[in-house]
């Protein structure tokens, strides 16, 4: 006699577990306009809190690539952000404004920062030095957006109180060989979920 082997149901296609829970912080610099935020290199304006990437063709290059999900690994697409904060921004720009971001969804890891699928501002900083028609213009903005303001310099500090750090060992060293002997070479790819 013959068994009947027992087979596994066909499963729909499922999502990816996420490989770390809760949003990572990252920092980023706008560019202050009459209609709000807007990024310094793309020109995409930030007209909510919360950011969702999307790929758009800049180039002969990008129009010859498939279609993708923001940020795509061989392309430059997604949300940018930085590791660490910088002052850069706000101190050359009379428009310049850094702040803290969240962020979740498809994400990749650089050596010096992460491009992801969904952003979320939750801070902008304040230069003590601007004028008051630039601290208004900012306060403006945050309140609209129901951010918070705070100092420049705190943004560094402040980052954990929005969202978990990006785990050390999870950002490529720049070819340097990593605990087992090898090199990473390219960026980390993660899945993070919003909590």
């Amino acid at each position: 006699m013959i068994e009947d082997q027992a087979r596994e149901p066909s499963l729909p296609s499922l999502p990816a577990a996420p490989d770390l829970m809760a949003p990572v912080a990252g920092f980023r610099d706008w560019r202050v306009t009459q209609d709000g935020l807007c990024s310094p290199r793309t020109g995409v304006r930030w007209v909510t809190r919360v950011l969702h990437a999307e790929c758009r063709p800049r180039s002969a290059d990008d129009l010859v690539r498939r279609p993708h999900r923001a940020p795509g690994h061989d392309c430059g697409c997604g949300v940018h952000a930085y590791l660490e904060p910088s002052d850069e921004a706000s101190k050359i720009s009379y428009a310049g404004v850094s702040g803290i971001v969240s962020l979740w969804g498809d994400v990749e890891i650089h050596a010096g920062g992460l491009r992801a699928e969904y952003a979320r501002i939750e801070a902008l900083g304040v230069y003590a030095r601007w004028t008051e028609r630039q601290k208004s213009a900012v306060q403006t903005i945050a309140a609209a957006l129901d951010v918070d303001i705070l100092d420049l310099y705190d943004l560094a500090d402040a980052a954990a109180s929005y969202a978990s750090p990006v785990p050390p060992g999870l950002v490529p060293d720049g070819g340097r060989k990593g605990r087992s002997g090898r090199r990473r070479r390219g960026p980390a790819r993660l899945i993070i979920a919003r909590s």
